[in-house]
């Protein structure tokens, strides 16, 4: 047994020899065949040798990973060595080192072809929810097709592009959505529909079309809202750019997500008239009013002795109170000062008209009494 032992490993010696000249042949293989597509692409010499040596220095790296992993693994019980997550980095690196060489377009010549099945699943499942929410001519349909198909290859390729980092892939490929949301509500506006993209939207629609809102304004509305989320997406992305800059990172409470909030709230309101905004959001202030409602007309009730007839006519009073009192304030939320002003001015009218009421129902009571 002893005396087989040389031999059997210098056969594993030689198996892998072999293995590791195929792999080299493969490598270079694929390298050759990339050599022809970085040509055809227009890359000057200097960009395909350095590639080239991306490349090959990448193999390296990766069949390393693997050699180490299985030594390793032949040694230790347990190993802390994650090949999934160093061959990650290695990638990552390569990428890194690749978008200084190529520019964005040439990244996009040279790996469209493997990114297409992806681009088309993704442009396809956009199209499908879009044709669940509208009724598209088949012009329309064509030409809704060919935006997507455009919108999504630039998204991919973006976030391929700086893939090296999270933070900078997912910055770029946010913004990327957002050019691609406004080409899509433009190219939706063309054809007379309105741009959404989720059931909350829908629905903000159908209640504002029952509230009798034109179609300017509620296109109005939509950019309102995509300018909010625009506005929310470069304050995440200039926090997390300047996090990563400083060592402390100063909090600007004027781009702070409520600030940006309230800003909305006031195009909202200058978009609308009290009433439609009242039409169109008092549902989402229901528990809100009747809790108030229901507190202060407990309060009304021990106060004073009325019949159940009484009773109800001033619990509706006090419901009208609330619901114009509750409605006023979000209506003018954006500002405090307005807000308050228009409050004050809206209690003491309910306010005056409960008391006024309520006497004139005592002095009734007294008047029968008598």
């Amino acid at each position: 047994m002893i005396k087989k032992l040389p031999f059997f490993v210098l056969v594993l010696f030689l198996l892998q020899i072999k293995f590791l000249y195929s792999q080299s042949n493969k490598t270079s293989t694929l390298i050759d065949n990339f050599e022809i597509t970085m040509n055809e692409t227009g890359l000057s010499k200097p960009q395909i040798l350095q590639i080239k040596d991306l490349l090959i220095k990448k193999d390296q790296l990766l069949t390393e990973n693997i050699e180490l992993e299985k030594e390793l693994n032949a040694k230790y019980p347990f190993v802390f060595h994650d090949q999934e997550t160093t061959t990650k980095y290695i990638n990552q690196q390569f990428v890194h080192s690749l978008s200084e060489i190529v520019t964005i377009s040439q990244f996009k010549q040279l790996f469209l072809s493997q990114l297409n099945y992806r681009i088309k699943t993704i442009a396809e499942d956009k199209f499908n929810l879009s044709k669940k929410r509208y009724k598209f001519t088949v012009d329309q349909e064509a030409k809704l097709k060919k935006l997507l198909q455009e919108t999504t290859t630039n998204e991919i390729i973006i976030k391929e592009y700086y893939s090296y980092d999270d933070n900078l892939s997912w910055n770029n490929y946010t913004e990327e959505k957002i050019k691609s949301s406004d080409k899509e509500r433009e190219l939706l506006k063309s054809f007379g529909l309105f741009y959404s993209k989720n059931t909350k939207t829908d629905n903000l629609i159908k209640k504002l079309i029952e509230a009798q809102v034109d179609a300017e304004r509620i296109n109005q509305i939509l950019l309102a809202l995509q300018i909010l989320q625009e506005r929310n997406d470069k304050r995440l992305k200039t926090w997390r750019e300047n996090d990563v800059a400083n060592a402390f990172n100063f909090h600007d409470p004027g781009d702070d997500e409520y600030a940006i909030y309230l800003d909305f709230r006031e195009q909202l309101s200058k978009i609308l008239k009290i009433e439609e905004f009242k039409t169109v959001f008092v549902s989402q202030m229901q528990n809100r009013i009747v809790r108030d409602t229901q507190k202060e007309f407990q309060i009304l009730k021990s106060a004073y002795k009325l019949t159940d007839a009484q009773y109800d006519e001033i619990q509706k009073l006090v419901l009208e109170k609330n619901t114009e009192k509750i409605v006023t304030e979000e209506y003018y939320k954006y500002s405090y000062e307005l807000y308050q002003q228009k409050l004050r001015a809206v209690e003491y009218r309910h306010e005056k008209n409960i008391r006024e009421t309520i006497q004139k129902m005592m002095n009734v009571t007294m008047e029968i009494k008598k």
